[in-house]
């Protein structure tokens, strides 16, 4: 009998706790939708890219990107897996298999501000940040 209820305690805390939080995909929902973007330049603050990024519920997303150099106009996508974690924005690139991992704060219900500093830090000129403004369709 006493191995039995030890058996059953065995298998019963192997459930509770083999239960893990990366699972679990957590997506903000706030995140979801078409949003838009520019990264530019840090002196002249002319624009060096743009991007139109949908992110969807079930954790897929979709990028477009354009550039503009020297008259040149690039065009390119991206795709992948996005998720979310304690403050910190995640997206797989399903064709490099890279994962970036950035920090990213709501400034309002419309625009959330992404860096590779904590949100509360100072940004300073050779700091990676972006915002990204939701599109209403």
């Amino acid at each position: 009998m006493k191995i039995l209820l030890f058996g059953f305690t065995f298998l019963f805390s192997l459930h509770v706790f083999g239960q893990s939080e990366t699972l679990k995909p957590n997506n903000d929902k706030k995140l979801i939708g078409y949003w838009k973007g520019a990264d530019f330049d840090s002196i002249t603050l002319i624009s060096k890219k743009y991007w139109i990024i949908n992110r969807e519920e079930n954790g897929k997303y979709f990028i477009v990107f354009t550039s503009m150099k020297d008259c040149e106009v690039k065009v390119w996508n991206e795709r992948g897996t996005w998720w979310t974690h304690n403050g910190k924005y995640y997206k797989l690139n399903s064709r490099t298999h890279i994962v970036t991992e950035i920090n990213y704060l709501f400034t309002n219900l419309n625009e959330v501000f992404f860096s590779k500093k904590p949100s509360n830090a100072k940004v300073k000129n050779n700091d990676v940040f972006y915002f990204e403004n939701l599109i209403d369709y």
